[in-house]
């Protein structure tokens, strides 16, 4: 069993702090290492654990590993053996992964009974601390990873805000290092059409965030999902989507009052052409009985 020395924040609790070192000492990324800022001595300890006791991060955001991905992770584990250790956490008589996700999966495939570990000693507890850090580490771990879909990072936020983990899109933002701007665009992800979250869901068959952001920007449903189509065809392209949009706004109908005051004037312009003839007969009545009154 070895023993690691960690330097980490002092504005976090123990149990996080230990995550965040983990994270570290694993060189899981340089964002990761961006979280703390002074010291702290801690020790975690760095040994083989049973595969079959490891639970996955419940705010795990990939959604699913692609087969064949999975696969050459597998090969390389199996040829050249586990580079770094996962990072996990205890949790009763089992353990929760804060980061290694893929490479569980891959020993789960290759059969192996035991996994190279770093074990957050500390029992894990279902606290706001805790959990922002497992939602953190899982993040910023998959954010790198440019085949990780905006959808699933929409519903990782999603699940987070909901079991008020974060109680907004600036927290995440904060806690991510990541513009709010860009979270906000992946969660307009989750205004679509439910058809097409399902697609996005079993095929990811869309991955550009620029385009999912414009298509919700597309208020007729049947129009939406027949862009999104086509665009997955390959018989539109983004601009195509971004000049449906544009469409759409010179085709709102203006409102047909205008009104302006101040405290001399008031100016009222009614242009009763855009207002069916019923409709327009009754307003026209009932702006005539009112300024009766201050005739």
């Amino acid at each position: 069993m070895a023993k690691k020395k960690i330097n980490v924040t002092d504005s976090i609790g123990k149990s996080s702090k230990n995550i965040l070192d983990a994270g570290k000492g694993a060189a899981l990324t340089q964002d990761l290492g961006a979280l703390f800022e002074s010291t702290d001595d801690i020790a975690t300890n760095e040994k083989e654990i049973p595969v079959e006791l490891i639970s996955d991060n419940p705010f795990q955001p990939r959604i699913e590993i692609k087969q064949e991905q999975l696969r050459e992770l597998s090969e390389s584990i199996k040829n050249d053996g586990q580079i770094q250790p996962i990072i996990v956490q205890k949790f009763n008589d089992k353990y929760i992964v804060i980061a290694g996700h893929r490479r569980v999966a891959a020993h789960k495939l290759l059969e192996k009974e035991t996994i190279w570990a770093h074990v957050i000693e500390a029992e894990f507890t279902d606290t706001q601390e805790n959990n922002r850090l497992l939602f953190t580490t899982a993040a910023i771990e998959n954010l790198q990873r440019e085949n990780l879909h905006p959808l699933e990072i929409a519903l990782s936020c999603k699940e987070a805000i909901n079991k008020k983990v974060f109680q907004s899109i600036t927290e995440i933002s904060k806690a991510l290092n990541k513009p709010k701007s860009y979270l906000s665009k992946i969660m307009a992800v989750l205004k679509l059409e439910q058809a097409i979250v399902d697609d996005l869901l079993n095929n990811k068959s869309v991955k550009d965030l620029e385009v999912l952001y414009e298509l919700q920007k597309i208020k007729d449903p049947k129009q939406q999902i027949k862009l999104f189509n086509d665009y997955k065809d390959k018989m539109i392209s983004r601009e195509d989507i971004r000049t449906a949009v544009k469409d759409q706004k010179a085709t709102v109908k203006k409102t047909p009052i205008e009104y302006k005051s101040n405290n001399k004037v008031i100016k009222l312009s009614v242009d009763l052409t855009k207002l069916e003839e019923k409709v327009a007969k009754e307003l026209q009545n009932k702006i005539e009985v009112l300024l009766a009154d201050y005739r």
